[in-house]
């Protein structure tokens, strides 16, 4: 088959599009697509067909070469999915990077929003100009673990009866229901009685002019709080990162939290919760085979 590399690039983007990718995500294909394709080029393969597990490898090595392991990995790792979407799609028999290996990426522990860190911000948000809707946000964003424009996207009809909350402008269009505590339910209530204009606007979280929220104002606000109560700065992935951690902590199980986050895969759920030494240590603790037979000591 004689197939235009770029014209099943621009296919893909478009699935993509159909399937609800964000913008950003779209982009970042978008712009690790188009340069593998002029590298391609430069070596005088312009189809599908022509890709081979060699000029992969080669790409890859190139790029390894003048990229940190993290910025490498980025570049290819949208390869990887876009030539399994041509398998599947049945224009190639087989993808070339099915033996292609991506970087090693060191194992950071992202920033996570502690519970001492919590009672400051909710302490901060006390004092801004609009304490229950920024307390309301605190308090769900830590309780649910929903992204920043899930968060923007609540509508007042998504609060269901029992403390269950419809997350159904979702990443990836994939709708899912989230409990809510005792406890955000009571600050969502208050914001909603006492804080939140009067007006037929359906979205929960509202600012100062009556108008949604987005993305950009609640990160903006994270920042003035977070400066406020003196806490590093966190964003609103911290919040769901520490909403991850502290579930397992409290023994919740990595499969429930896996439908709450809303991932795919146990993986994506993973990155979220590399658990510090302490917290394995304790999970050990409780967990030990060993401790349990309650052996006694040997002389």
């Amino acid at each position: 088959m004689n197939a235009d590399l770029q014209h099943h690039i621009q296919d893909f983007l478009a699935y993509g599009r159909q399937r609800g990718h964000s913008p950003n995500t779209l982009a970042a294909y978008r712009s690790a697509l188009n340069k593998f394709a002029e590298y391609a080029a430069e070596q005088h393969v312009t189809s599908v067909s022509g890709v081979t597990r060699q000029l992969l490898r080669a790409y890859a090595a190139e790029i390894g070469g003048t990229l940190s392991p993290g910025g490498a990995h980025a570049r290819l790792r949208p390869l990887k999915t876009f030539f399994m979407w041509l398998e599947d799609d049945e224009v190639l028999d087989r993808s070339p990077m099915r033996r292609v290996s991506l970087p090693k990426l060191p194992k950071h522990i992202l920033p996570a929003v502690t519970r001492a860190d919590m009672g400051l911000l909710l302490a901060a948000a006390g004092e801004s100009n609009h304490p229950l809707r920024d307390r309301a946000m605190l308090v769900l964003l830590y309780d649910t673990g929903v992204r920043a424009s899930e968060l923007c996207g609540i509508r007042l009809d998504d609060l269901q009866p029992g403390g269950r909350l419809d997350i159904s402008r979702a990443k990836g269009s994939r709708a899912r229901t989230v409990p809510v505590s005792r406890t955000a339910l009571r600050h969502m209530n208050r914001y909603l009685k006492q804080e939140r204009p009067q007006t037929e606007e359906p979205i929960l979280f509202l600012s100062r002019t009556g108008d949604p929220m987005n993305r950009n104002t609640v990160k903006q606000l994270l920042e003035r709080l977070c400066k406020a109560a003196g806490t590093k700065r966190y964003s609103p992935h911290a919040f769901r990162r520490g909403f991850a951690v502290n579930y397992l902590r409290n023994s919740g199980d990595v499969f429930t939290l896996q439908r709450i986050l809303g991932h795919t895969t146990l993986e994506m759920t993973n990155h979220y919760v590399v658990m510090q030494v302490e917290d394995l240590k304790e999970a050990h603790r409780r967990a030990s085979p060993v401790d349990s037979l309650r052996l006694g000591r040997e002389d």
